[in-house]
């Protein structure tokens, strides 16, 4: 979808470590969930990747036991918009596409966040690119096309 085509607020708001609040189809939870936008390049490139945030530390943990590294936990003094301690899963992704964002945007279904502070969103591209199950495509628009690990 051409940049011009989106929503001001989309464009303006639109950017890596960008946050947003909003229920997603993948997940089992009705409620909304924080997500953090990825990709080096997210106005550019045709997917926006992102990943969720969730309070449930114990069972990512458990499920990551043999990659821990692919685990990144915060709480509320790494990034202040939570309310409670807090783990993000490096071998899981949701793909959006702009036009889809931009639905989100038009229906009032999502909600902007702060950006994330630098240092953890770091973390997470690192847990990201750590990981023996997200694919390459994807680890390339993280690091934003370059060759480099």
């Amino acid at each position: 979808m051409p940049e011009e085509k989106l929503p001001l607020e989309l464009r303006l708001g639109l950017r890596t470590g960008s946050v947003f609040y909003f229920r997603a189809r993948e997940l089992f939870s009705e409620k909304p969930h924080f997500f953090v936008v990825v990709n080096a390049n997210p106005l550019t490139d045709e997917l926006l990747l992102m990943t969720v945030f969730t309070s449930q530390i114990d069972k990512v943990q458990q499920r990551n036991r043999e990659r821990a590294e692919t685990v990144v936990t915060f709480g509320p003094g790494d990034y202040a918009p939570l309310d409670r301690p807090t783990a993000v899963d490096g071998n899981v992704i949701l793909r959006r596409s702009l036009g889809e964002m931009a639905e989100l945007v038009r229906r009032k279904e999502m909600v902007y966040h702060p950006d994330l502070p630098p240092a953890l969103l770091e973390r997470i591209r690192a847990a990201i690119l750590s990981s023996p199950v997200i694919e390459d495509e994807d680890k390339d628009l993280i690091r934003g096309g370059t060759a480099d690990a």
